[in-house]
Parts: structure tokens; C-alpha cells; sequence
């Protein structure tokens, strides 16, 4: 007999509560905010707390949120022109023609040929194979590897879940590191945090790392800042190399295993690369067609061409991956993470603009100036980044809190004097830096939390102390790097 589907009724508890309390607020709004941006902050706000709460997956929860704010009168479906003076206001249709969902949708199924073909797992072995003589050489492998699947793969829950972690496990049941058991210290627990830990970096490195960072690049594109692939590569290459460099001896210091040397990791890399064979025909291809791609991202933040759009060179290498048969249509419409992203990254984007677009956004900035005067711009800038990074204490999903509190906090910077760069890119690499918080700061830290390796109060201690070193690493050094390279 048929049944229907599980449904959080009790999530929609608190998002409507704190929705309808701030709709019924509106004739008490602040002065100087139209009724349309109180009504819309109120819509906007409770499908964040939605998100969070998770009443449905984020995909349905922003899917509700777009209907109340049609119905709410809003937003029109199709895009409408006023007769008189000429302006547009935009429809909800146009919502899903946001470029950077479907660059990411289009990356998320690129991605999919790397587990496919399993190429993602020789790169792995490869690496062990390389460094895995100390356990401090496999938590380096682990990072490299974290850092080459970043650009390859653009789902940290992904890279972690399917790539990383099983590596992970493999080496540390290997050396009889068990979980939820006494022997998880002897490599297992260093393994996992430093697994973890390898993922923010990969987050960091790359605008495609992880929906937060594409989050941010659009919320800054209404600010009048364009990140493109090679430009945010560009500014976050020395403090993510810097943190490779640092992280992993520091969890090796703070947090070490009892197993120092590890001989046999070798052997173990040799035996599953013998299992696999010679290197396929399809990796072959899918290497080549994520290279290119890569190359022409690069190209596209050099070359103002129209074909090197970067939305459209995913496309290219999707049409390329199917053209030569290492997927098929069946494999990309399986792929529902790429679909479910494209819904709901676009919907949010678009509930962002129009916060803008009736002029809340613009309100909350000039009043937090107007707080702030006489505050220099690099104090400001240093607050927003501190309040940016443990905020996160309270968020349960990286892409709800870049959503909530980036575009405010960016408008907040530039409007005390912060240089539009600086302010976008620090605040952009805080949303990646600032999952060194909980075990519930985002997918990475769920699997890896639950692992049985790492206990909750280690987790806690250990990432508190890691969290100061990036906030110094990409705050102090990363500043310091893009006033060198000149973006501010």
C-alpha cells in the first residue's frame, strides 16, 4: 500500500512564528523602509530560519518561500514592464536564468564522472602512495588530495563523502584504528580532523568549492563586484597554501597520533592502484575535459570573451563528457544535488535581490553607518569578519548563513570606506573558514563528526584553537596578499 512521504511539520513551527510576528510588525517598520521591503525582509527571513530547520530538504523550503512571496504580491511570475516609465520588475521566472546556479548544477554533473570512472580514487592512492611513509605524510596526502578534488569536484559533502572519508576509514582500519574504541587514536583521529580541516581549505581555494562560495560571488555581483574563477583563485592561493602548510602539523601537535610511521601505506596504495589496472580510457578523457575546463576558467577571468562566460564553459565540458560517452543523459539526470541546487541557490539569489531592489539592504547599511561613525573602516572590517565567523555557531548550513548575513554585512563594509574587494573577498572566505566551529557547521563535518573517530568535545576544543589560526591566516596574511597583488 502506498504511503506518503515523511514531512518535518514540526521545522515549519519556528519559521512561521518569527515570519508572521515580523509581517504583523509592519506598521511598526522603521521609518525610511517601504511596506514591500518589511514585508519582503519578513518572507525572506522565515525561509532562512526554514533552511535551518529543515521542515523540508532546502530545495522545497525556498521552493515555499518563492509561492508566499508571489502570493504576498511581491513578485509577479513573469517579468512585467511599467508603461509609463519603462522599468522591469522582475518575475520569478527569471530566477532560474541566475548563471551561477547553473554553473554549479553543470559542475555538480561534471563532477559525477570522477566517481564514475574513478579517477578520483586513483588520484587518492596515488597520493598515499607518494606521502604515506609517516602519518604525518598521509595527513599532507589528505590535504593535497582534498585540494586537487576542489577544483575537480564542486560538492564539499561530496568530496568528503565519497572520495576522502573512504580513504580515510580504509588506512585507518588498516593500522586496527577502530572507531567509538580506544584505538581510534592510534591514526584514526588524526586522519578524520585533518580530513576535515583539508575540506575547508578546498572550499576556500576555489569558487566553485562549495554552494557558499557561489552564494557569495552573487550577492557580491549586486554590489558592483564580479569574482570570477581565476580571480578568487588568484587572492585565496597564498593563505590556502600557507594553512596547507600549518594545519596539518598543528593538528600533529594538538591532536596526535600514536602511530608515527606508517610503512605499510605504501603497499596499501600499491595494492588497490594493482586492483584498478592501467589508467582507462575514460579517466583518460575525463582528466583531459576537466583540464580544459579549468584553462578556459582561467582564460575567462583574463579575456573579456564572450564564448569563455564560465557558466558556458561548464556547459561545453558536460556536452563534451557526453559526447565521448564517459556519461550519459541518464547519469545527468541523476544527478539531483546539481538540480536541487539549481532550484534553491536561485530562489535565494533572487529573494536577495529583491531585498535590494525595495531598498531594505540599502536602509541596513546606511543605518549601521550611521552607527558606526567615526569607526576606521579597518576595525569595522575586522568586526564584521569575527561576528561573520563565529555567528556560525548558530547555522547548521553554510549556504543559510551566507545568505542571511553576507550581502548586509558586505553593504555595511563598503559603506564605512572598506574597499569593495577586501570587504568581498574576506567575507567570502569566512563563510568557508568558519565551518572550524561545530560538528554541525556543514556536510563535511556531519560525516566526519559521526565518524566515531573524534569525540564531540575534541572537536569543539580543537577547532576553536584551529579557528583563531585561519582568522589570522586569510584576515592578517590574505589582506596583506591582495593589497600586494593589487585588488584593493
Amino acid at each position: 500500500m502506498k504511503t506518503l512521504e515523511k514531512v518535518n511539520y514540526k521545522g515549519f513551527i519556528l519559521p512561521l512564528i518569527i515570519g508572521i510576528a515580523l509581517w504583523c510588525c509592519t506598521p511598526l517598520r522603521p521609518a525610511g523602509l517601504s511596506v514591500q521591503a518589511w514585508e519582503m525582509f519578513a518572507v525572506f527571513v522565515a525561509t532562512i530560519i526554514g533552511c535551518i530547520t529543515k521542515p523540508l530538504p532546502i530545495g522545497g523550503t525556498t521552493l515555499l518561500g518563492l509561492i508566499v512571496t508571489v502570493l504576498a504580491g511581491l513578485a509577479p511570475i513573469k517579468d512585467e514592464v511599467n508603461p509609463k516609465t519603462g522599468a522591469v520588475t522582475s518575475g520569478i521566472l527569471s530566477a532560474f536564468s541566475n548563471s551561477a546556479s547553473w554553473l554549479i548544477a553543470m559542475a555538480f554533473i561534471m563532477a559525477y564522472g570522477i566517481s564514475k570512472t574513478g579517477l578520483g580514487n586513483r588520484i587518492a592512492y596515488w597520493m598515499i602512495r607518494r606521502f604515506g611513509k609517516r602519518s604525518i605524510g598521509i595527513g599532507y596526502a589528505i590535504t593535497v588530495l582534498e585540494l586537487i578534488l576542489g577544483a575537480l569536484i564542486p560538492s564539499n559533502s561530496a568530496r568528503t563523502g565519497g572520495v576522502v572519508w573512504p580513504v580515510t576509514e580504509s588506512i585507518s582500519k588498516d593500522y586496527d584504528s577502530l572507531p567509538n574504541d580506544s584505538s581510534r587514536k592510534k591514526i584514526g583521529a588524526y586522519l578524520s580532523f585533518t580530513a576535515f580541516h583539508a575540506n575547508i581549505l578546498s572550499t576556500a581555494l576555489f569558487i566553485t568549492g562549495a554552494a557558499p562560495n557561489m552564494v557569495a560571488s552573487q550577492m557580491a555581483s549586486q554590489k558592483g563586484y564580479t569574482m570570477t574563477w581565476i580571480g578568487w583563485f588568484t587572492a585565496a592561493i597564498v593563505p590556502v597554501l600557507i594553512a596547507t602548510a600549518v594545519i596539518p602539523i598543528v593538528i600533529y601537535k594538538i591532536f596526535p597520533p600514536e602511530v608515527k610511521e606508517t610503512p605499510n601505506a605504501k603497499k596499501w596504495a600499491d595494492d588497490r592502484l594493482q586492483k584498478m589496472g592501467a589508467i582507462t580510457k575514460p579517466e583518460k578523457i575525463m582528466s583531459i575535459v576537466f583540464l580544459l575546463a579549468i584553462i578556459l576558467w582561467v582564460l575567462s577571468g583574463i579575456f573579456d570573451i564572450p564564448q569563455l562566460d564560465s557558466t558556458f564553459i561548464a556547459f561545453l565540458a558536460v556536452g563534451l563528457l557526453l559526447l565521448t560517452g564517459v556519461l550519459t543523459m541518464k547519469d545527468a539526470l541523476n544527478q539531483t544535488g546539481a538540480w536541487n541546487i539549481l532550484i534553491w541557490l536561485s530562489i535565494l539569489v533572487f529573494m536577495a535581490s529583491k531585498l535590494i531592489s525595495f531598498g531594505f539592504i540599502d536602509w541596513f547599511s546606511k543605518t549601521i553607518q550611521s552607527g558606526l561613525h567615526g569607526i576606521s573602516w579597518g576595525i569595522v572590517l575586522a568586526i564584521l569578519i569575527v561576528l561573520m565567523f563565529y555567528t556560525h555557531y548558530f547555522f547548521a548550513s553554510g549556504t543559510a548563513h551566507m545568505t542571511a548575513l553576507y550581502l548586509p554585512f558586505l553593504s555595511v563594509a563598503v559603506a564605512t570606506g572598506t574597499p569593495l574587494a577586501l570587504a568581498a573577498m574576506l567575507l567570502a572566505f569566512t563563510g568557508a573558514i568558519n565551518a572550524s566551529t561545530t560538528h554541525y557547521a556543514n556536510g563535511p563535518a556531519s560525516i566526519l563528526a559521526t565518524t566515531g573517530y573524534i569525540k564531540q568535545g575534541e572537536w569543539w576544543k580543537y577547532n576553536f584553537i584551529l579557528g583563531i589560526i585561519y582568522l589570522v591566516i586569510f584576515g592578517g596574511i590574505g589582506s596583506l596578499w591582495m593589497k600586494m597583488i593589487g585588488m584593493w
